[in-house]
């Protein structure tokens, strides 16, 4: 160690001052110092740079600086400053270097919360997605269902049907009128056309209410009028009033509550399955008596 570096290291430590308390003010590595005590010049910026560690240190310490400047330009065998001093062109760039390194680790650290931020967006997208379509998967099998089952009702209960009540009341007259009577064992159908047309003649008005549970398709006619016709869920109530007949249809009966003139009315069945009742003044008809 040369006189320049013994020095300094000698004023430091007759202060009991240590290389990280100077660090921690000047802000100058603890291996630069380390450098200007054992003079290994080399491993230091250079120029300007090196002078301004050395006043640092010299101010910290409590030495006079322009002094230790001049031991270590001697020490270091460099000549005085004329009108200006040029750095070494490199330092700048190692310094740039080093910040864009540690502000560049900065910004790798926080990285991986955007790829887990999109991860979580695109796999909450995906669950609304499969919901949506499943719901809608549904509705489209309910509906088909119901359009089926409907149909098949609608042969046996429209007033306007060619076997309907209009067709079997020509067939009545005619048969009364050539004195033949109707054979007991007529279909079902022709029975209850005769008590529609029976019925409608001096029916009392009366109410159905259908309150659902979950969701069910529903599709709902009232004398001969399509009134409902869809999905509904809770808190969804549905009162149809009618004077001759309703027919009710559902792919849902286990999601149901049907209440006729408010008394509630039994339902056979659970979820997903569909049923067809039909009602008049009086109330539900007997499954032999239904469409």
């Amino acid at each position: 160690m040369g006189a320049f570096g013994e020095r300094l290291r000698r004023e430091r430590e007759m202060r009991d001052i240590s290389l990280e308390e100077i660090a921690a003010t000047t802000k100058i590595g603890t291996r630069l110092l380390r450098a200007l005590e054992e003079e290994q010049f080399d491993l230091l910026p250079g120029g300007i740079f090196n002078k301004g560690y050395v006043r640092a240190y010299a101010k910290y310490v409590g030495i006079d600086e322009e002094q230790a400047i001049a031991d270590y330009l001697q020490a270091a065998q460099e000549a005085a400053p004329g009108g200006h001093v040029v750095a070494d062109p490199n330092a700048a760039s190692r310094f740039e270097r080093s910040s864009r390194d540690e502000a560049g680790a900065g910004r790798r650290s926080t990285l991986p919360v955007v790829p887990v931020l999109v991860v979580l967006v695109l796999v909450a997208g995906a669950a609304g997605g499969w919901r949506v379509y499943r719901e809608r998967q549904f509705d489209r099998q309910q509906r088909a269902a119901i359009t089926v089952t409907r149909d098949t009702a609608l042969r046996g209960t429209d007033m306007t049907h060619p076997g309907g009540a209009n067709a079997i009341g020509g067939a009545k007259s005619a048969a009364a009128g050539a004195g033949t009577p109707i054979p007991a064992t007529a279909p079902q159908s022709l029975a209850t056309g005769t008590n529609n047309v029976a019925n409608s003649a001096g029916a009392a008005p009366f109410e159905l209410t259908v309150r659902p549970k979950d969701r069910a398709w529903v599709s709902i006619k009232s004398d001969g009028k399509l009134v409902v016709h869809g999905v509904i869920k809770p808190p969804d109530v549905k009162t149809v009033r009618a004077t001759s007949q309703v027919v009710f249809w559902t792919g849902n009966v286990g999601a149901l509550q049907v209440s006729f003139n408010g008394k509630n009315v039994p339902l056979t069945g659970g979820e997903n399955e569909e049923r067809v009742l039909v009602f008049n003044s009086r109330g539900v008809l007997p499954p032999a008596a239904s469409p």
